[in-house]
């Protein structure tokens, strides 16, 4: 009988293939790690930040590797030592995991020899299910396309970051600032949002306008109607005087539009971040440890996907199963056919996040989970939402007053999944000229308002739009940037700090490509391009650090005048 050494990426997901393994009377040892094994570092002469001019690392042919977890390393080497079983790979469906993966390859044939055989399992929940069908089709290779696109990221954020850390850093600290300045090409590309967004802010000039509201009544309902603004102060309050005296207003349209509200789609992690910042008010970052932490113990599918459609083979029911044993859906009727809503995106590794089994714990977790919970049942087990929109134009004296409302004419999966639900607001069915009681006639006086500050789920919005990172690494950098001191978040809002304005300022004086997403973006399709094997690795690497190179040039040429602005407003 065959004997395998299964490695998976979590403690609690080696538990979970543990308990498989013994019931199918599998002989094997199941252990794990922590996340990976090794980092990038650049070379030992590299360490001393005071003896190497940073423009230097950028000349660096290649970084090495060192060991980042001795423990998980020492385990490795002893259990590979004492045991002659066959490696089989069980770390995570995606690109950051394939390289853990590859890390644990190199301990292995390091002990073993350069072609050790080994295995592969990918798997995308940790249900008994997806680990039978896993096991049934182990894969005898590594999706290599991964590990380069993983590996060619990881170098270069190593040295651009490396780089223009130092230089930020050094020159500041010449200057008085003792702490470090940090620069990444996609922290800084999120930070340009946020700062752009206060730039709009600071230089909006509000315009006073007037308008008119009436206050209507028909059938006991009460209802608003308003003119188009007037800008004139005079000309408002000589309208405002002609008609305060009016008891009723003619109905010139009246009209209603039906509208499909669509269930939602399959969950992509991207969506399910942008949802629950809103919903939960905690951040991306923590809503995706807890979304893993979910996965890890059996609760949801793999959280890290960019697939909005279910393949043909999906068991629906085995998920439906679990969101009925959780409560959730209490008396509520559902379609027994699944019929679910497809989008057009499949990132070709994982399937959209679904629930594995119920969650009953009342902690942090659970609105995540039942957010995860009711979106599956609503796309595949419920009908789409209709809305009626209401429209109605009234004449006063030749003025024209408009008004609206809306009212759900069907809930269908509004029913269950109601996080944001169109608020009803329905005005009185009106006929063509009829006369309606005018209860009320005000003149309001307001002004324009600036563009509000980026909440989260607007700023990974925009990431995603500019190809800023990707589904697994997005939701770290806003958080990133306020615990490094270039913003901070308020009521829900990011403001970026006088830091994170000169930052941005002096670096987009020295050429806009350092602070832009337009770059980033181009180093982030460089890696889709080695995914797809259109693309070398090491031409893509050496190609997107020269560009970095020569901006970076430009930087120091003016590195005086930045650090300079750079203290000033720290010390602001």
């Amino acid at each position: 009988m065959s004997f395998y050494i299964v490695v998976a990426e979590k403690g609690s997901v080696a538990k979970a293939l543990r308990s498989f393994l013994t019931s199918m009377k599998i002989n094997a040892l199941v252990t794990s790690v922590r996340g990976h094994v090794f980092e990038a570092d650049l070379p030992i002469s590299f360490r001393d930040w005071n003896k190497v001019d940073p423009s230097e690392i950028f000349k660096i042919s290649k970084v090495i590797t060192v060991i980042r977890d001795k423990a998980a390393y020492d385990n490795l080497q002893k259990i590979f030592k004492t045991y002659q079983g066959f490696l089989v790979i069980a770390t995570d469906n995606d690109h950051e995991g394939e390289l853990i993966g590859f890390e644990i390859l190199s301990i292995y044939r390091s002990i073993r020899g350069p072609l050790a055989k080994f295995y592969r399992m990918r798997f995308n929940s940790v249900s008994r299910s997806e680990f039978k069908k896993a096991w049934a089709n182990l894969e005898d290779d590594l999706n290599w396309k991964w590990v380069d696109k993983a590996i060619f990221r990881r170098d270069f954020d190593l040295i651009t970051g490396a780089s223009f850390t130092r230089l930020l850093t050094l020159e500041s600290n010449k200057k008085g600032y003792k702490g470090l300045i940090s620069w990444g090409s996609c922290q800084t590309s999120t930070l340009y949002f946020i700062v752009e967004r206060e730039k709009q802010i600071q230089n909006f000039k509000p315009e006073k306008y007037w308008y008119l509201r009436l206050i209507l009544e028909k059938d006991g309902i009460k209802f608003k109607a308003y003119s188009d603004h007037i800008k004139g102060k005079q000309t408002a309050i000589e309208l405002y005087n002609k008609l305060k005296s009016s008891f009723y207003a003619l109905v010139k349209d009246y009209s209603e539009d039906l509208k499909i509200i669509q269930r939602p789609l399959p969950l992509r992690t991207d969506d399910a971040l942008k949802d629950l910042t809103k919903i939960t008010k905690l951040s991306a970052s923590k809503i995706l440890s807890i979304m893993e932490k979910l996965y890890s113990e059996g609760y949801i599918s793999y959280p890290r996907t960019d697939t909005n459609k279910y393949r043909s083979d999906f068991d629906f029911f085995s998920s439906l199963i679990a969101v009925k044993q959780s409560g959730i859906l209490g008396i509520l009727k559902i379609n027994n056919i699944a019929n679910p809503r497809n989008g057009d995106q499949d990132d070709g590794a994982h399937p959209p996040i679904y629930p594995i089994s119920a969650y009953r714990a009342r902690d942090a977790a659970k609105p995540i989970w039942d957010y995860i919970a009711k979106r599956f049942v609503a796309n595949a087990f419920m009908d789409d939402a209709l809305l009626v929109y209401q429209k109605a134009e009234l004449i006063l004296s030749n003025l024209i007053f408009r008004s609206e409302g809306k009212y759900i004419k069907k809930e269908g999966f509004l029913s269950l999944y109601d996080y944001f639900k169109p608020k009803e607001e329905k005005i009185p069915i009106l006929m063509k000229g009829e006369r309606v009681k005018i209860i009320e006639i005000k003149l309001i006086e307001d002004e324009t308002k600036p563009p509000s500050r980026l909440s989260e789920s607007e700023l990974l919005d925009l990431m995603e739009k500019h190809g800023i990172g990707t589904d697994a690494t997005r939701a770290i950098f806003p958080s990133l940037i306020v615990e490094r001191g270039f913003a901070i978040k308020q009521k829900g809002v990011f403001k970026p700090t006088l830091l994170g304005i000169s930052l941005i300022d002096a670096l987009k004086s020295v050429d806009e490509r350092l602070v832009t997403p337009a770059t980033r973006k181009m180093v982030e399709d460089k890696m889709k391009l080695i995914e797809m094997n259109k693309l070398d690795k090491d031409e893509a690497l050496f190609s997107s650090l020269s560009i970095y190179h020569s901006l970076f040039e430009k930087c120091k040429s003016r590195i005086d005048e930045i650090s300079t602005n750079l203290v000033e407003s720290i010390k602001k």
